[in-house]
């Protein structure tokens, strides 16, 4: 039987905490060890409970940057999501360079909540669309949001090679059962990784890679709009 992801959830608002409790408990692949609603508790509760990933909302006044980087250098294992309201392109790059593993923002559905705990428990990083946008936006961005080498997932391989085949985001959601929002947030993420406009050009990085076989080239008008 496959462990329990140990997670330790920080956020200022109780509502949202207990709200990212419930979607989490609900997949029975999560353990919560702990919870915080400041910086100060958030800090000393998980060296105690030691969880592999940090869910934590530092966009709040009870809890802010120096909180993460302090958790993330007290913990080097500590796998850290963060999430806010507002993207502070700064504060994001200032993370990410020291090793963030994740960044949602607060209005993502349960899917990509779920999909960013497991993904990071995996050692992947997860970064949401909205993200990935703001991030290309910034003036002089590089494509590659600081990951070297670019890394796909396996789950983000998995929805690649079904875009070859043809399928639809739709479709692709129904077959892996997941959301259509999480479907296309995956794409996103690989596009944004390797600085690609189109579906097109992702399936042609995946066969030059060789991530798929060639003969799996497949474009369709549908991968693009559905």
């Amino acid at each position: 039987m496959q462990s329990q992801i140990r997670t330790y959830i920080a956020d200022g608002n109780v509502l949202i905490l207990e709200g990212l409790k419930n979607i989490l408990n609900d997949t029975g692949l999560v353990d919560i060890v702990g919870t915080a609603t400041n910086g100060e508790q958030m800090l000393a509760d998980i060296v105690r409970s030691r969880p592999e990933v940090l869910l934590v909302d530092y966009s709040c006044d009870d809890i802010v940057v120096s909180d993460v980087l302090m958790a993330m250098k007290r913990m080097p294992s500590l796998r850290v999501i963060g999430i806010v309201g507002e993207c502070n392109v700064d504060q994001l790059k200032q993370l990410m360079a020291t090793g963030i593993n994740g960044h949602l923002m607060n209005d993502c559905d349960r899917d990509e909540v779920v999909d960013s705990v497991k993904a990071c428990a995996k050692g992947e990083r997860f970064f949401c669309g909205k993200v990935l946008d703001r991030l290309n936006a910034s003036e002089g961005e590089e494509t590659d949001h600081g990951c070297e080498p670019v890394n796909i997932s396996e789950r983000e391989l998995e929805i690649l090679q079904l875009i070859a085949e043809g399928l639809t985001t739709k479709q692709i959601a129904e077959r892996l059962h997941l959301s259509f929002h999480t479907v296309m947030t995956h794409r996103k993420n690989m596009m944004g990784k390797l600085g690609l406009k189109n579906t097109a050009g992702l399936i042609v990085y995946a066969v030059k890679e060789n991530l798929i076989s060639p003969n799996r080239f497949l474009f369709s008008s549908d991968t693009t709009t559905n």
